[in-house]
């Protein structure tokens, strides 16, 4: 698994789980984490290295679980955004040795089959989006990317599969199917920003209502892309919690 590296070795490993598409979704938490961490952001199918490969929430968990193990750096903390919070869920409620805390930002696992149908049909409507320079660089400006990042997201944009672009929307991870998730004993956030769709902030809170180890927060500001727009506020948030002792 290709996987970019902040930090220095020695301190805790914490692993960013990316959103769709959105390699570097966690741009402006780099610096701050890679203060007190070593942090490892793997590129995930539809992103960056990844970005020709197709997307399946199993498949793609299991790899990360394997990769993580490889890692030898014992338990890990993780933290993901979208998409990647989703996996992250997934992954503690299958594989919770492998981590000490977990960060789950704008998870949409609470999904009605009408939401997923309207969704997965946008997504088919605005895919050639993914394919046009302009606006990837109006999008990259946006999120205030450096023009490293801005260059990385219109090279691999262009080659994310209309199939793999569609399946983070069809292919779903459901809280219920997770039934290893309300035994997982280690420190957990979920949080989503004020401005989300009401099966976002749903999701958040029965993470919290189906395990007492989930501390959940609705965000003051933003909606979906808070992390990138509403970094100020969000960081020192995400900090206290990813080093409570």
């Amino acid at each position: 698994m290709f996987f970019d590296t902040y930090g220095d070795a020695k301190n805790p490993t914490l692993v960013l789980l990316h959103g769709a598409a959105a390699l570097d979704t966690f741009a402006h938490q780099y610096d701050r984490l890679a203060q007190r961490f070593q942090v490892l952001v793997p590129h995930l199918p539809g992103a960056g290295e990844a970005a020709e490969q197709a997307y399946d929430p199993q498949a793609t968990a299991d790899a990360l679980a394997e990769w993580i193990s490889s890692l030898a750096v014992g338990k890990v903390l993780v933290m993901g955004h979208s998409v990647g919070a989703e996996l992250a869920v997934k992954l503690v409620s299958e594989h919770e040795s492998l981590f000490s805390r977990a960060a789950f930002l704008s998870p949409w696992l609470c999904a009605s089959e009408r939401s997923v149908n309207r969704f997965a049909k946008l997504a088919r409507m605005s895919y050639s989006a993914i394919k046009n320079e302009k606006l990837l660089r109006m999008q990259a400006k946006y999120w205030g990317f450096t023009p490293e990042q801005t260059e990385k997201m219109v090279a691999y944009s262009p080659r994310i599969p209309l199939e793999t672009y569609v399946a983070f929307y069809e292919q779903r991870i459901y809280l219920s199917k997770l039934s290893g998730y309300s035994g997982v004993q280690i420190p957990m956030l979920a949080m989503c920003a004020r401005g989300e769709t009401a099966e976002t902030k749903q999701s958040v809170r029965t993470l919290g209502e189906q395990n007492r180890n989930c501390l959940t927060v609705i965000f003051p500001q933003g909606s979906h892309d808070f992390v990138l727009r509403n970094f100020a506020l969000l960081n020192p948030m995400l900090l206290d919690f990813l080093t409570a002792e």
